[in-house]
């Protein structure tokens, strides 16, 4: 999907994607809310911007992946797996790690 064929919700104009009020279909942004449309979406709705919060904010990336209207229903339901996957895999790592620093120190308690 391209990101200016976007928001084509009904034949008689354009409305916007994020509060569903009528846009012209040569603006850029929303009269109402502001936000930006087609090409002019902000950086955190398009793919490569989820897969950076997807790095530094993990599942909490999520907000802005469920918010996209670049992203379909079905690929958000495939990123959404693949990130939580992810967060489970790099939390079960943590805790080996912690546990083989617990096994080092010989189960001694730091306070």
């Amino acid at each position: 999907m391209d990101e200016n064929d976007i928001l084509k919700s009904d034949p008689a104009g354009l409305s916007c994607w994020a509060c569903k009020a009528a846009i012209g279909s040569g603006d850029n942004y929303c009269r109402h809310c502001g936000k930006g449309q087609g090409a002019h979406l902000p950086w955190q709705y398009k793919w490569w911007g989820l897969f950076v919060l997807a790095l530094g904010l993990g599942p909490f990336s999520l907000i802005f992946l469920w918010r996209s209207p670049l992203i379909s229903r079905g690929a958000k339901l495939v990123y959404t797996a693949l990130i939580l996957l992810l967060t489970y895999i790099a939390l079960d790592q943590l805790r080996g790690i912690w546990q083989a620093y617990q096994a080092i120190l010989g189960g001694a308690q730091l306070y």
